[in-house]
């Protein structure tokens, strides 16, 4: 049997997440991305999982709000974005930024 590669187009923030989750998974994966080659208007860099808006994370309370409950989830789940997002948080009130 040949072993089958799971495809996933673009490297922001969620397919990264994506990747590395299945890749955490045992699965072979193969992540398709423009940049460097094509550049946007909102990105600065060729960089997977680049942030481009300040407010991407929007709320990080997890008792009052479904985004917080998700960032929640996403750690526990080991999610490599938001371990990463939560170690290099500035103060921002209930955001995380």
């Amino acid at each position: 049997m040949t072993e089958k590669t799971l495809q996933i187009i673009g490297g922001g923030m969620a397919g990264s997440e994506a990747a590395w989750q299945a890749a955490n998974a045992g699965i072979k994966v193969m992540l398709h991305e423009m940049r460097p080659a094509v550049g946007t208007f909102a990105h600065r860099t060729g960089s997977l999982a680049e942030m481009v808006c300040s407010n991407s994370f929007r709320s990080d309370d997890d008792e009052q709000n479904a985004v917080g409950l998700l960032h929640w989830e996403m750690r526990a789940a080991g999610s490599i974005i938001m371990d990463t997002a939560y170690d290099h948080r500035l103060p921002a009130g209930g955001a995380l930024a």
